[in-house]
Parts: structure tokens; sequence; C-alpha cells
């Protein structure tokens, strides 16, 4: 009778640990789409809160205890004091004119130079490519001043080509679409030649078309990059008709208080722009990622 009993025991005594590797199994299942939601939540919680913020009054945002849902959901006085406040629509159209002209001009000088460090032969390419990269480590602070006297020079100082004069050229928009049309089979640019295409009509026709998705990361990029700059414009830019809308972001603060619902009013208006070029360039974007991931 004894023997008989042993193996039940056995199972009853390995049921309670097959259960608790079942559980950590779903435990381990679940723990990256907790980590992802996490990671979510983090980011998207200030653009919640400066959304919120936006729609309150300021007697509201000072309340205590705190509350985090505004009072009126359709309250858009506080937009419409920014654009009585200040010239903000101007701030818009300085930055969105600046912004762009910075990244096509970027866009069409770093695919050609990318073009040209991935698929010709020169001597010192190696050298003058890693020359080029080195300048992504000299900080921009430390070339402003003669940077500044070369703009008063030229007359260019409060002027669109004075902002744009630092943001024509991006080394890192050199590197991104160096790695990406290295990657691009030499064959179909050799058969190109064959049949007696120029080099641009190769760069135009053949190329460009199989980088869309690194040309529109670096659009992106470089779009949101010239966007948020505020050092340099705020050297060079003395009068409100040329701020951009970094600058007018600062209208809102003093040095006694900071008028929190106009500024992230402000914000809101300032991050949608942004936010539609990326939903208009948001698969090129999304491609361009999986592909740099398949060849890590």
């Amino acid at each position: 009778m004894s023997r008989a009993a042993a193996p039940v025991d056995g199972r009853l005594a390995q049921r309670p640990a097959s259960a608790r590797g079942r559980a950590g199994r779903v435990l381990l299942g679940w723990l990256p789409a907790v980590l992802v939601a996490g990671g979510a939540l983090v980011v998207f919680f200030p653009l919640f809160w400066m959304a919120v913020t936006s729609l309150k009054a300021a007697p509201e945002i000072q309340r205590v205890p705190l509350q985090v849902l505004p009072d009126r959901w359709l309250n858009l006085d506080n937009y419409r004091e920014v654009f009585q406040r200040q010239p903000f629509g101007r701030f818009l159209l300085n930055s969105a004119l600046v912004a762009s002209i910075s990244a096509l001009s970027s866009l069409v000088f770093s695919a050609l130079a990318g073009y040209g460090f991935a698929k010709f032969r020169f001597p010192g390419r190696d050298v003058f490519f890693f020359a080029i990269i080195g300048i992504l480590m000299v900080p921009f602070q430390s070339v402003v001043v003669p940077l500044y006297l070369w703009m008063n020079r030229l007359g260019l100082l409060d002027s669109y080509p004075g902002i744009l004069a630092p943001d024509l050229v991006s080394v890192f928009g050199v590197f991104l679409m160096r790695q990406a049309i290295e990657v691009v089979p030499s064959d179909y640019i050799d058969a190109a030649r064959i049949d007696g295409s120029s080099e641009l009509g190769i760069f135009w026709r053949v190329v460009v078309p199989m980088v869309k998705p690194a040309l529109a990361t670096l659009l992106i990029v470089k779009f949101m990059w010239t966007w948020n700059e505020l050092f340099w414009p705020l050297v060079i830019v003395n009068s409100p008709s040329m701020k951009v809308v970094t600058l007018g972001l600062i209208s809102f603060t003093n040095m006694y208080f900071i008028e929190y619902h106009l500024v992230t009013a402000a914000a809101v208006l300032s991050v949608l722009p942004i936010l539609a070029l990326f939903l208009v360039c948001q698969k090129w974007v999304v491609r361009a990622v999986v592909m740099s991931g398949l060849k890590g």
C-alpha cells in the first residue's frame, strides 16, 4: 500500500513546482510589454501634462491640491492670448521657413556627399570622411564668436541667410547617407553606367529611390533640430520680426515669474508642425529603423 501511494505523492509534490514555472514564464512573457508600456507612459505624460495645462486658467495651475484635468476642456483663451501678446504667427512662419530650407539643403548636400564617399574611390577618401565626421566632436559654442564676426562682416546679422548659415549642411546627414548608400548594390550603378546614364542621372534614378527611408529620417531629424534651435538665433536675431518660435517661447517668461498657461499653450502650437511632419513621413522612418536593425 505504501509503494502504491508513493507515485501519487510525487505527482502532488511536482504540481506546485510546475505551476510556479508556468507563472514565471507568463510573467517573463508580459515583462517586455510592461516595460514598453512604462516607457511609453514616461514619454507621453509630459506631453499630456503640457496639453492639459494649456487649457487651464492661471488660478487653476496654482490651485492646491494639484488638479490634473482642466475645469473647461474647450478653454482656448490661452491660445488667443498667445497671439494677442506676441506675433506668434510670425514666429511660426520664420521657424517653418528656416527649418524647411535647412532640412532640404541638408538633404541635397548630404545625399550627394554620401554618394561620393560610398561609391567613388579617390585618394584620401577615408581620411577626408573621418575629418568631416570629426566636426561632430567640436562644440558649436566654441565657433560662435568667429561665426558671428563673419556674419557681421557679410552684413547678414538679423536676417534669414544669417540664421540659416550654420544649418545649410549637416555632418550627421553626410554620415547617415554614406551608410545608407553603401548598401546599395554597385551592380545597379554599373548597369546604369553601361546604359549611358550620367552620374547625376544614376544618383537621381537609381540611388535616391533606394534610400528613401534614410532621406525621410534625415528630413525629420534636421527639421526638428533646426526648429528647436535656440542658441544661434538668440545670438544673431535682434528685431522681433525675425524671431523664431523658440525665442517666442522665452517672451512669456521674465526674471520674476513664468506665465505657465501661456508658455504651455505656445509650446503646444510649436509641437504641432513637427508632429505633422512625423505623421507624413512615419512609414519611411519606421522602414529605416527596421532596415538599420536588420543590418546590425
